[in-house]
């Protein structure tokens, strides 16, 4: 209709961190006319962003994404297919893709999303319709979405995803963590009860012989990588005889090429890092849905 040339359309996407983060970008006549970044370290300031527009614009679609573990990709749209992997049916809502793969979510994480905001939401989408939706190199190939506490990973053979699986990642190495705090105990031990003629000298050389050389490389990239060989592991063994030749990160939280060189270094694979816009990726989503 020609009246539809001069309506403006509201597509607000968003997800939860550390803090709310969120993309609003104002259409018209198919051109987007504005657009800003925000982010609320309070639910209440998020919300009452979000009424804003609901109550300045008529047509405002509002989408986010599920990161709860109970979802995955089924490389068919037969139920039968959910049957043999034990999935039940009545629990999950799926979508069929070019009839030749399905995502799905349990439909218990879909309800407890909808009750958590007072405003509607219009799409939710699974963690790993981003991904799919990006991913251009789709055969022997990891992508790996890259959030502040998780990975979301979907392996791709002849142009299907045959693996996928979410992990969660910690900033700290727990194994360096009972390191320091033994090196703390013993150095608290020879203190206070002198064991030692030299406490001094015995601290050193607890320090030097106990502390391991890379305590300073523990960092949220390990987290990444050792999850990493566990999903190849399990793919190898359960997805795909054919190896894989190339990871690709797709990273929202800049960081950084470290992560490429473990990669290359630790697992012996090509990798390359792509930043990653999730916000505009969902309202691109939430646009294609809407035609």
């Amino acid at each position: 209709m020609f009246v539809e040339r001069f309506i403006k359309t509201v597509y607000i996407s968003f997800y939860k961190d550390e803090n709310y983060k969120l993309l609003c970008e104002i259409k018209k006549n198919n051109k987007t006319i504005d657009s800003s970044k925000e982010e609320f370290d309070s639910k209440e300031k998020f919300i009452e962003y979000i009424n804003s527009y609901l109550e300045d614009y008529a047509r405002v679609y509002i989408s986010t994404f599920i990161n709860t573990i109970n979802q995955g990709i089924i490389p068919s749209c037969n139920k039968n297919e959910y049957k043999k992997r034990e999935i039940e049916i009545e629990n999950i809502k799926y979508i069929c893709i070019k009839n030749s793969y399905s995502i799905y979510i349990s439909i218990y994480d879909l309800m407890s999303i909808k009750k958590e905001y007072p405003f509607d939401l219009d799409f939710i989408f699974s963690i790993f319709a981003p991904i799919d939706y990006t991913a251009k190199q789709r055969n022997n190939t990891f992508y790996v979405l890259i959030l502040k506490e998780k990975i979301a990973i979907i392996g791709y053979k002849n142009g299907i995803p045959i693996y996928s699986d979410i992990f969660e990642l910690k900033e700290e190495n727990e194994e360096q963590d009972e390191v320091e705090e033994d090196i703390e105990l013993l150095e608290e031990i020879d203190l206070e009860e002198e064991i030692s003629t030299d406490i001094e000298e015995e601290a050193e050389n607890i320090e030097i012989e106990e502390k391991p050389e890379d305590l300073t490389l523990t960092t949220i990239e390990h987290s990444i990588i050792k999850n990493l060989k566990e999903a190849i592991k399990d793919y190898y063994e359960n997805f795909s005889d054919d190896f894989l030749e190339k990871i690709i990160f797709l990273d929202t939280v800049n960081i950084g090429k470290e992560i490429k060189k473990l990669t290359e270094d630790e697992i012996l694979l090509d990798s390359d890092i792509i930043n990653f816009d999730l916000l505009k990726t969902l309202n691109i989503l939430s646009e294609s849905e809407n035609v």
